[in-house]
This record gives C-alpha cells, sequence and structure tokens, in this order.
C-alpha cells in the first residue's frame, strides 16, 4: 500500500520500490526510503515473530527519497514478502543511544487513543488526521474494540444495533442471526486450516502403520458437518486461491484401511489392546470442542480411545508440546494454521521443517529430502511458478503419504456486520484483522 509500483530483475535476486509520495508517520515525519531501509533491517535483527520472511535480503539500498532497492542472496517474490501480515509493516525507527528502537509510530489510518488491557472497551482508535488515503465520505473517524468474553452478549450487542462488527461467534449464535433485521452475516473460505499434527517421536504413534490409521479412521465429510458452516472440506495442506494447492483425490478416509492397519500393528477390536492417544487444542474453540466429542465417537468402535482436553495456548498448550521428553507431550496437538504472507512457504517451513528448538513442527518430523525441497520451492516460486507447483505437490505427497497431519477443515470466516456498514472485504491473508478504514456507514 506504501508503493506506488516495483521491478524486478530477470533473476528475481533485485527488486526496486517506488514510494507513495506525500505518505507521513504519525509523528509527522515523512515516509522516506531511508525510512523503510531502518524498519525492515530492524524488523531483520530482531528474528522474531515472522521476521524470517525477510531471510532472502542480503541489502537494502535508497535510491534517493522514494525509491528504494532489495537485493537478494537468492531468488524470492519479494511483491508477495512485502505484503507479509505481520512482519512487513513500516513503522517509524529513530537511532538512539547507537541503537535503533522503534518509536511506535506508524502510516495507518488510525493512532491509539487508549489501550486498557483487560478492560471492556480495550483499545479505542482515533483518525490521523494526515492519513494519505484520505477521509472522503462517512469513514469511521472514531474506532472501540469491546471485548465481550461471553459470546452470546456480543450476539445481543449486534441484534440490538450496538455493535457494527463481530468475530469469531459460533456458528449456532451466527445461525440465530440469519435474517434478523439490520444485521447481515457475511462468509467466505479463507486460507486458515485446521490441522491436528500426530507425534511421530512417541509411541504408538510413531508407528506408520498406526499414524495412517488414525488418519483414515475419520469421517471428515461428517466433521465437517458438525461444525455447522463453520468450516469446509480440506482437499491439501495448502488451500484454495494460493499458488500450490492441489485438489488430492488421495487424502485418507478409509475406515477398512484404518481397521487392517490397526490389526496389522496389534490393536482393534479382538486384539485386547485399547490404543490410548491424548488429543490437545485451544481452549475455549467450540466448532474444535464439538470436532473432538465426534472424533472420540468416531475412533471408539476401532479400540481407539481418544482423550481430548482444551488447553489454553501460551501457558499451556504450547509448552506441553515443546517438554524435552516426548513421552511427556501430546499424542495429537490441534491448531490453525494460516499464512504469514500470501505464498504457501509457511505450511511447510513452519510446520513440517525439521527443527533443532521446538516451535511449530510439532509432529516432530525430520526428513532431509523434504527439508531439501522446502529450501528450494521458494526460490521457484519467484523463477519457474510451473515447477514449484509441481514441487509443491511432491511436498504435499511426503506429508500425506507419511501421515503427519490430520486435515480437519478449513476455516469459513464467519462476519456478522450491521445493515448500515458498506465496504467490507474480507481479506484472506489477514485472518482476523478488519480494514475500518475502508467502511462507511450510511
Amino acid at each position: 500500500m506504501l508503493a506506488t509500483g516495483w521491478t524486478s530483475s530477470e533473476d528475481r535476486r533485485t527488486w526496486t520500490f517506488t514510494l507513495r509520495d506525500g505518505v507521513r508517520f504519525h509523528s509527522g515525519r515523512p515516509l522516506t526510503a531511508e525510512a523503510v531501509k531502518a524498519a525492515v533491517e530492524r524488523t531483520m535483527r530482531l528474528k522474531a515473530s515472522a521476521s524470517y520472511v525477510w531471510d532472502p535480503v542480503d541489502r537494502i539500498v535508497p535510491l534517493g527519497t522514494r525509491r528504494v532497492r532489495f537485493e537478494l542472496s537468492r531468488p524470492a517474490p519479494l511483491d508477495v514478502i512485502a505484503s507479509a501480515t505481520y512482519a512487513a509493516y513500516i513503522y517509524e525507527v529513530r537511532k538512539n543511544a547507537g541503537d535503533y528502537r522503534a518509536d511506535g509510530w506508524g502510516t495507518g489510518p488510525y493512532t491509539v487513543a487508549s489501550w486498557r488491557p483487560g478492560g471492556e472497551n480495550e483499545v479505542e482508535l482515533t483518525a490521523f488526521e494526515d492519513y494519505w488515503g484520505g477521509w472522503r465520505g462517512d469513514r469511521y473517524r472514531e474506532v472501540v474494540y469491546r471485548a465481550v468474553p461471553q459470546s452470546s452478549t456480543a450476539a445481543q450487542l449486534m441484534s440490538s444495533g450496538e455493535g457494527d462488527y463481530a468475530g469469531g461467534l459460533p456458528p449456532q449464535l451466527i445461525d440465530t442471526l440469519r435474517g434478523r433485521p439490520g444485521v447481515t452475516v457475511r462468509e467466505r473460505p479463507s486460507w486458515q486450516t485446521l490441522i491436528g499434527l500426530l507425534n511421530t517421536r512417541k509411541a504408538p504413534l510413531d508407528d506408520l502403520r498406526v499414524r495412517r490409521a488414525v488418519v483414515n479412521a475419520l469421517d471428515y465429510e461428517q466433521l465437517v458437518t458438525a461444525s455447522r458452516g463453520a468450516l469446509v472440506r480440506s482437499d491439501g495442506i495448502i488451500p484454495k486461491g494460493l499458488l500450490g494447492h492441489t485438489a488430492d483425490p488421495d487424502l485418507p478416509g478409509d475406515r477398512a484401511l484404518a481397521r487392517k492397519l490397526l490389526a496389522q500393528a496389534g490393536y482393534g477390536p479382538g486384539s485386547g489392546r485399547t490404543l490410548d492417544l491424548e488429543m490437545t487444542y485451544p481452549a475455549g474453540d467450540d466448532t474444535i470442542r464439538t470436532l473432538g466429542d465426534l472424533m472420540t465417537a468416531q475412533l471408539r468402535p476401532l479400540g481407539v480411545d481418544l482423550r481430548v482436553k482444551g488447553l489454553e495456548w501460551s501457558s499451556a498448550q504450547w509448552p506441553l508440546a515443546k517438554r524435552k521428553d516426548p513421552d511427556e507431550r501430546q499424542d495429537v496437538f490441534v491448531m490453525y494454521w494460516w499464512p504469514d504472507d500470501p505464498e504457501s512457504l509457511s505450511y511447510y517451513r513452519n510446520v513440517f521443517r525439521t527443527e533443532k528448538e521446538i516451535s511449530y513442527n510439532l509432529a516432530y518430523y525430520s526428513n532431509p529430502r523434504l527439508d531439501r525441497l522446502i529450501d528450494r520451492v521458494g526460490a521457484l516460486t519467484a523463477t519457474d511458478p510451473d515447477r514449484a507447483v509441481r514441487t509443491y505437490r511432491t511436498m504435499q505427497d511426503i506429508v500425506v503419504d507419511d501421515a503427519l497431519v490430520l486435515f480437519l477443515g478449513t476455516t469459513v470466516y464467519q462476519r456478522v456486520l450491521n445493515s448500515d456498514v458498506e465496504g467490507f472485504t474480507d481479506n484472506p491473508a489477514y485472518a482476523n484483522v478488519v480494514f475500518v478504514h475502508d467502511l462507511t456507514h450510511r
């Protein structure tokens, strides 16, 4: 949004961006090529969150005040990387006592008027008068993000006209709001997938036969139906709309094969041995809880006892998954995944590539061949997209063959808006962001 145009060299290792004129930080200082360099270089130095998207960048060179050149160590689709959800923000950086620090100033349409952690009106925004996009029409100049712990309360606020937007409501409440006067329900499939990662380092799922049995034992269509519109069936690791998406007709779901594999591994009806598995998911997610109950019921006739636990993500679920002893970790880790930038690499690089320090590869999987393909496909995306698509298909075949993941569904974004709100577009690259400046109120 801060560039009016960009070019790349034929080998996709040099990219030059022309910056939009008239853009100012909230401090009042102008956006310049030096400011872009300072922000991106600081993000790279921090090595936090999704800063790795800039890993191909070797050097950033300002060309005057409004043009900036990125020189890369390898080919990369920098135009896509530069629109990353987290790590591509351009914020003001100043040198302070020899260290470059962020001042907290951005270039967007709003500034933070107040922030009350734990308060009901948790965040309040106010219009930045010098925003380059202007304030034409009846746009929202004041925005309040209201934290409402009870979904039923949020639904009541929307139905009474007190709210303009609500996201994250459970499907049963969404259903009660459909067709109500003054309320509009908006839905679209997303780039956010719901996956269950199988612990390949812990018995019994260290046995490939058992993993293949578990992934085939589930009725995925029934699970999607039980989500009441919150999910559609996943047909591959990469969702539709992204480079490398491949609809796979051979995805698991063969219960007869599951029974056969369990018998080969010494489990199943008649064996006298119950297969005990523990599955964790982020607490408070009604959709996953419903799916977990159904998965337990689907697996029980095959002699599989699935115990489902909802755990708070940062204090319980993730720390449990990162314990040093594989036997202390969960058997199945359920989470949502969406890309850090509008390309497909993070579905593999973050989730299935070998890790020395455990982060998101919560199948604890290591395959040197897959690692090499992951390391290569980013450059292919920039130089040979057709070959990149074929490489992604090979990568998907490896993951499916080794039975690393349960394809539980692709999220359908379900948003509730006041019917007087116009201009809303659900951007699949920004899972839970509302671009309020795009909205008008009639």
